[in-house]
């Protein structure tokens, strides 16, 4: 095992972040702990949460006379090198430029990046959404606000879909990937109609997630139509460009993907009145018909069959009636049936969720257990491996006392049946080359 020096490590160390961190890097945190020192301006970079921090520098020739005392406690974007300074045993980045992390910034690069993808038509050849759809596809973070209102307002407006939830972070660094992988898992599966994209409310910066390029052409590249509703009515993201129907709220989106059912209800009772006007203008001239052969029965004297046709006419009548009105309750309950399943359908898919995501979890600490122990025996079979190759080195056995002995030429001689006599010989020890002479 080899004994480093604390400047052996610093120095091994330096090189390889520098061989890791070949080309500058854009950081994101807020100013503390600024100092100045002969020109050059020092401070530190801190999450918002103000557990992690890094080490900036401003060289004297660098700084364009900017002033960072004025962006003391802001959130600023710098671009740096990564360094280490190894006199200290010090990480540090090495700035080159920094401006403020604001909202003007953001939408500065959202509005690049949506020139882009318009440019690359990801915003054109929207899809038609379904009128009735059958089963109905959300995608929102589990046990969210938006969930529960966008369910609610789905059973209340329309309970005859399916609804089925896929779960998804929708806020922060991985919420993007997570997001694509859902949404392709959606479209993999193929059983829903449509696709709703919802989340509340929140800062330009928690809604970043939604201006991701990858995700905004996974959204365009969706086979079934998607409708968002991110955040509230002043929230415009990329996604909302991309999808085939942007909404203002998560509930507007609900409302938009189905038919009110309270309307549809409405029309029926239509139908049915309309109906019923019909059968009662059809059954009054049949009965207007059914007068005047009366009149001409009875001149012809046969009042029995008249009496038995009139009687048959009446049943018909009353049947029509009931037939129409039982119907019509069928439909009601039938209705009412389907409420109460997709409740249960959507308690149980929850329940299979958190399941899921429990197992998943473990399999995740189980890996990343089993990927250190692995590290941990390579680095001890590699730092073997290094020493076995420094014992055998040329330089070690010399001080030993050992010796190489060449002739004239340089050749290495194995055996004295390799020397000649009165040969001109060169005897290499450790710290140099002695010339001898064989004699006989």
């Amino acid at each position: 095992m080899k004994i480093y020096s604390v400047s052996e490590l610093n120095i091994e160390a330096r090189e390889a972040i520098l061989l890791a961190f070949q080309y500058p890097v854009t950081v994101k945190g807020e100013i503390s702990d600024y100092r100045t020192s002969r020109g050059h301006q020092y401070f530190k970079l801190r999450d918002s949460n103000g557990n992690n921090t890094v080490s900036c520098v401003v060289w004297k020739g660098t700084s364009h006379n900017l002033n960072l005392s004025e962006y003391l406690h802001m959130e600023v974007v710098v671009s740096a090198k990564v360094d280490f300074y190894a006199g200290f045993g010090q990480f540090q980045l090495n700035v080159i430029e920094l401006s403020e992390f604001s909202d003007g910034f953001i939408k500065k690069e959202i509005e690049k990046l949506k020139k882009k993808l318009s440019d690359d038509g990801v915003f054109d050849n929207k899809k038609t959404l379904p009128k009735y759809p059958k089963a109905i596809g959300i995608l929102t973070a589990h046990d969210s606000h938006a969930l529960k209102d966008v369910c609610s307002k789905l059973n209340e407006k329309y309970p005859l879909s399916n609804l089925f939830v896929y779960p998804s972070i929708v806020q922060g660094e991985q919420a993007p990937h997570n997001l694509i992988k859902q949404l392709i898992r959606i479209n993999k599966d193929k059983i829903v109609d449509v696709i709703l994209i919802v989340r509340g409310g929140g800062s330009l910066q928690d809604l970043m997630a939604f201006n991701d390029e990858s995700l905004v052409r996974e959204i365009s590249k969706s086979s079934i139509p998607t409708i968002t509703g991110i955040g509230h009515k002043p929230d415009i993201t990329l996604a909302d460009y991309a999808a085939d129907s942007a909404q203002e709220t998560p509930t507007a989106a609900a409302v938009k993907s189905v038919p009110d059912c309270q309307a549809l209800k409405q029309d029926i009772n239509y139908f049915e009145l309309n109906l019923i006007k019909l059968c009662t203008n059809i059954l009054s001239r049949l009965q207007a018909h059914l007068d005047n052969f009366l009149v001409i029965i009875k001149m012809s004297n046969p009042i029995k069959i008249v009496g038995n046709l009139s009687k048959e006419f009446n049943q018909h009548r009353v049947f029509l009636k009931k037939s129409i009105k039982s119907k019509l309750k069928t439909n009601t309950d039938v209705i009412k049936e389907n409420q109460i399943k997709h409740k249960r359908l959507i308690k149980g898919l929850i329940t299979d969720i958190t399941n899921k995501r429990d197992n998943i979890d473990k399999s995740k600490s189980m890996i990343r257990r089993y990927i250190n122990s692995k590290i941990v025996l390579h680095k001890e079979i590699l730092s073997l491996k290094i020493e076995k190759i420094k014992q055998i080195n040329p330089d070690l056995l010399l001080k030993k006392g050992y010796a190489i002995v060449r002739d004239k030429n340089n050749k290495i001689i194995k055996s004295i049946n390799d020397v000649a006599l009165e040969s001109d010989l060169q005897i290499q020890v450790f710290d140099g080359l002695i010339k001898v002479k064989r004699k006989k």
